[in-house]
């Protein structure tokens, strides 16, 4: 999948996925991305078409910062399927049993 036509303004993933890895590679402009466990925290800045970030499942993930001719590709080791991701943060810090 690509993410393309997003501007500084957007934020994308804004999710966790049960089952899914990811690598991210920016193959044209840059991006930020935002990974967490609910405890540790680091960001990313994607800008060169041979770096990319692996993303292991259970991480939640946050793609912004987009330069205007960002075009970032998204690699998943499984077929999308809407019920293993987890949208809500709050309920992803439960499931990693991370108290608020």
């Amino acid at each position: 999948m690509y993410i393309y036509g997003s501007d500084n303004e957007v934020v994308r993933g804004k999710h966790a996925n049960k089952e899914s890895e990811f690598v991210l590679i920016n193959v044209a402009g840059k991006s930020k991305v935002r990974v967490t466990d609910g405890i540790d925290e680091h960001v990313d800045e994607l800008n060169r078409p041979m770096q990319g970030i692996y993303l292991p499942k259970m991480v939640w993930k946050d793609m912004y910062d987009f330069s205007p001719d960002s075009v970032l590709l998204a690699l998943a080791s499984t077929h999308y399927d809407g019920n293993e991701y987890i949208r809500d943060y709050d309920e992803y810090l439960k499931i990693m049993g991370v108290k608020k």
